[in-house]
């Protein structure tokens, strides 16, 4: 039986230390833009379209099929200190 059911979709900026930040989200995981960085800080609200465009124009390019391609891949779940374990063992 198919249910319809409605999802919360979270937003691509948020308000934090007197400026926004910008993340590019691939799905629910957030994209390192930079490779190292996952978001990208503003001073005011008018600069977040500006950075989404940036996003959109990249994506657009090829620039993010990498940081995509890194964060779609599902990694496995380790209980904890499994990982230890195996190491060990």
């Amino acid at each position: 039986m198919a249910v319809k059911a409605m999802r919360t979709v979270r937003p691509w900026f948020f308000e934090q230390d007197g400026g926004w930040y910008v993340q590019c989200r691939y799905g629910a995981r957030v994209i390192a833009a930079d490779g190292t960085n996952n978001a990208v800080f503003v001073k005011s609200l008018d600069e977040v379209a500006a950075v989404l465009d940036a996003f959109l124009n990249a994506a657009a390019a090829g620039e993010l099929d990498a940081a995509i391609t890194k964060v779609a891949e599902r990694q496995p779940r380790l209980k904890p200190g499994a990982a230890k374990a195996a190491a060990n063992a």
